[in-house]
């Protein structure tokens, strides 16, 4: 199956190579349009019905968020191409919205569209993406949901409900409240990534801590969560994990 493709970036330089790759890398993309506008963008959109959008975010105008929200229905994948702010990167995770960081890699290029390619026979599930736009009207703090990858799909939970998360090789275990444990296939660096500053912190090589269920903390380096759950602090977490909770002193 050849994917219909449009590109929609502001900069020549960052349009052209991305085309380019596609054309050398990518042999079942067809790019149909190369915009450099969101209003250009969505004119080709209508025009070409396409599989997918390569879209940058930020552009002159209307941004690539505010695009998306010109349609009532979305109908195509679409992938980010963004040298956006972490903070941004964080909502991409949470979502589950495939992104590119800007300059793109070849290798990244390639995994996006199998992807795309994997997943195009089956619904598009719109959800994701108007959780994204959501997020990016909201400030950081207003997370509330995490998606978690495991063998058998994924998950939608409560970020007040996790307890802990808890490194095991390549994967991670979520203690959550009420529940017990679900194991998803990602490493604790991604999730580090995605929650440290959103309540969690690292308090150790294998765990990730929410600091809404710690309930107290001995000087033999024990930390007491929710439903008893005991955790060590490790030696070099120490210094920033006392100093968080000096500032509630």
């Amino acid at each position: 199956m050849i994917l219909k493709t449009i590109v929609a970036d502001d900069e020549k330089p960052s349009r052209e190579a991305l085309v380019k790759y596609l054309s050398d890398f990518c042999p079942d993309v067809e790019v149909v349009a190369s915009c450099n506008s969101a209003q250009s963008a969505y004119s080709a959109i209508l025009k070409h019905n396409p599989h997918l959008v390569f879209l940058d975010i930020e552009m002159p105008g209307k941004n690539g968020f505010e695009l998306l929200q010109m349609f009532e229905k979305i109908t195509f994948r679409v992938v980010f191409v963004t040298a956006y702010a972490e903070y941004a990167i964080k909502a991409f995770r949470f979502s589950a919205t495939d992104y590119l960081l800007k300059p793109v890699m070849i290798d990244d290029l390639k995994s996006a569209v199998n992807k795309v390619k994997s997943e195009i026979s089956t619904e598009l599930d719109t959800m994701n993406l108007r959780k994204l736009i959501e997020y990016l009207t909201l400030r950081q703090d207003d997370f509330n949901q995490i998606v978690v990858s495991d063998s058998s799909g994924f998950r939608v939970i409560e970020t007040r409900d996790i307890i802990l998360c808890e490194a095991d090789g390549y994967c991670t275990h979520f203690v959550i409240k009420g529940e017990g444990k679900i194991t998803s296939s990602k490493n604790l660096k991604h999730y580090e990534e995605l929650l440290t500053g959103h309540g969690f912190i690292r308090v150790h090589n294998s765990f990730l801590l929410n600091t809404k269920h710690i309930k107290s903390y001995s000087n033999q380096g024990e930390i007491i969560l929710t439903q008893n759950i005991s955790c060590p602090l490790g030696n070099a977490f120490k210094q920033k994990f006392m100093e968080q909770f000096k500032k509630r002193r």
